[in-house]
């Protein structure tokens, strides 16, 4: 994917959607060539990404810890 083709704003699909792009986006800022203008958009999107699979990750934790709840009280004392 190109910077100029990149569908900025966009909520990925799934967290592994995102990972793949954060992945790309890497490739794309590790390169000594980069412009900066291409380079402070390609950092904007990473960040906005890593917030997004915070939240997912979050989510997840909750979502695991609510369904393991009630193991943790039903175990014998």
């Amino acid at each position: 994917m190109s910077p100029t083709d990149a569908p900025d704003d966009r909520e990925p699909a799934g967290y592994g959607e995102a990972v793949t792009e954060l992945e790309s986006i890497l490739r794309e800022i590790e390169d000594v060539d980069v412009d900066v203008d291409v380079l402070a958009e390609r950092v904007r999107r990473a960040a906005q990404l890593i917030e997004w699979c915070r939240g997912r990750i979050l989510a997840a934790r909750s979502a695991v810890e609510d369904a393991t709840a009630d193991l943790v009280d039903d175990e014998p004392a």
